[in-house]
């Protein structure tokens, strides 16, 4: 009995004590409630974001809505004025946001860090006052940019990256099929590159290595080339109301059987298999038509070169012999590689000075850039669609900048399409030191006056190297190699009519690299 009721005494101090402890936690949340209340009405009349409230991890807590805005222009202006160097091997380029017009909304960031415990009920913005006493809030600003510039830049880097996957290529020439072979190599994963430069913008990261991987070449289908080259001739025809023209075509098919073609591609060892050809007459001509249907020039533009260079000169006029004449219908694509063909001492090109990894060299078709930047002006003015256009690695003499067309058999192609109405003629000519490429046909109902706008992002000084050269007379010097500016640019098509701006299209956004000067000394 005595053990019970000493038991029975304990009992209520116990009772006692966890009350004690109860009304002490709860006070002090009373407390906590009270003075986040407090807080919190006094915060709805203050015009300062609360404390602990970052955008971009850039502290705004405490500032008003104008200067968290001046602070974070700044900031974004310093960030986005950064280099980010893009890497692979040897090859190294230099993107800047500003080319992709990238930019911040920092009205809408703002926004929300202002209305962080002001927005909900009193509870709500109790909950995230309370909150911000000991976590961090941060905000990301949303983000724009020009994806069309951005594919454009990229499009760029992977033509530019050492080592390039060749693909299978092909060209008439005469009565042949000449089939090219592609050869291993490397290929840019553009989804993955373009991802890897918004997150080093979006992260402050100073470069980027580029994601190439090894690719092996496309096997030749000999069905889809013969499928794409097939073709029963067609007569040239003319009509009136509407006025409408169609070219004639010439039938065209495989001298062999697919099966014995496929089997040439299979088992030769060579890299070029030659595919004979059988061609039948269309009956009409446009010849038959009369000329007239082409006796509008739509665009016309020449430059000068060297005539006294007998090899390049050579080349100039091979390649313009080529296209001269090529008329295409109304959606039909030219190439450049195709038409003109494989640049060999055996199609009768001669060896002349070529752009060779961003230097100077010798090469066999030497010259014949010059051609297909002619023709790719001619065609921006004749308000033509591009489909394929690559810059020079380094600017060349004939042409402004972002207005050039670099070609190189088997891996850069310049390419466009007849999105006119009507057929178009190309006409061009090399001779006494003046290349001119016209574009002729029918104007359309609506003909738009065409300008080609540069517009000059960047300017890189060229550098100068001195060499020690012990054949030269002792004493002096000799510049080997003239010393040439880098620039980035953006090249604009803009169509007028009757004087009156319509539309202003980016056509491309290019980079040269600066050449060196050298010179050779002796001293």
């Amino acid at each position: 009995m005595a053990n019970r009721r000493g038991r029975s005494r304990n009992k209520p101090k116990k009772d006692k004590k966890i009350s004690w402890s109860f009304i002490a936690k709860f006070a002090i949340i009373l407390c906590i409630l009270f003075l986040a209340t407090i807080f919190s009405i006094l915060n709805m009349g203050s015009t300062k974001i609360i404390n602990n409230v970052y955008i971009n991890d850039i502290s705004v807590s405490a500032l008003s809505n104008d200067e968290a805005r001046t602070k974070l222009q700044d900031t974004f202006k310093e960030q986005l004025s950064e280099e980010i160097k893009v890497k692979f091997e040897d090859y190294e380029a230099v993107i800047l946001p500003a080319e992709i017009n990238y930019s911040y909304d920092i009205s809408s960031a703002l926004e929300e860090a202002y209305s962080v415990g002001r927005t909900g009920n009193i509870i709500t913005n109790n909950l995230n006052i309370l909150l911000s006493m000991f976590k961090k809030k941060n905000i990301d600003a949303p983000v724009s940019y020009d994806t069309e510039k951005l594919d454009n830049i990229i499009e760029n880097i992977s033509v530019e990256i050492p080592g390039l996957v060749v693909e299978p290529t092909y060209y008439t020439s005469d009565d042949e099929l000449i089939i090219t072979k592609g050869t291993s190599g490397n290929s840019l994963n553009k989804d993955k590159c373009k991802e890897l430069i918004i997150s080093a913008i979006k992260n402050g990261q100073e470069s980027i290595d580029l994601p190439v991987s090894v690719k092996e070449p496309d096997a030749v289908d000999i069905t889809k080339i013969h499928d794409e080259i097939y073709s029963e001739p067609q007569n040239a025809s003319v009509t009136k109301e509407p006025y409408s023209v169609t070219v004639e075509k010439k039938g065209v098919d495989f001298g062999i059987s697919i099966e014995e073609a496929q089997n040439l591609v299979n088992n030769s060892e060579n890299q070029q298999i030659t595919i004979p050809l059988v061609y039948k007459d269309a009956e009409i001509t446009v010849a038959d038509l009369g000329e007239d249907i082409f006796g509008t020039t739509l665009s016309r533009h020449s430059t000068k070169y060297d005539s006294t260079n007998v090899n390049r000169a050579t080349n100039l006029e091979i390649a313009a012999s080529k296209i001269n004449g090529i008329v295409l219908a109304p959606g039909e694509v030219f190439s450049f590689n195709k038409v003109v063909g494989e640049r060999t001492a055996k199609n009768g090109f001669k060896e002349a000075i070529i752009y060779s990894d961003g230097e100077l060299d010798y090469g066999i078709g030497g010259g014949i850039c010059q051609i297909s930047s002619n023709l790719y002006y001619s065609v921006l003015l004749a308000n033509l669609e591009i489909v394929e256009r690559k810059n020079h690695s380094m600017t060349v003499n004939y042409l402004p900048i972002g207005c050039d067309a670099t070609v190189s058999y088997g891996s850069v192609d310049f390419q466009f399409k007849n999105s006119r109405s009507y057929p178009i003629k190309i006409v061009a000519t090399v001779n006494s030191g003046i290349v001119t490429i016209s574009i002729c046909g029918v104007k359309e109902e609506k003909e738009y006056d065409v300008d080609i706008v540069v517009e000059t992002i960047q300017k890189d000084d060229y550098e100068t190297v001195y060499q020690k050269d012990t054949s030269i007379p002792a004493g002096t010097e000799v510049v080997k190699q003239s010393g040439k500016e880098g620039y980035k640019c953006s090249t604009y098509r803009v169509l007028s009519l009757n004087g009156n701006e319509v539309s202003k299209t980016l056509l491309s956004t290019d980079t040269y690299k600066p050449q060196e000067r050298i010179i050779l000394t002796n001293k």
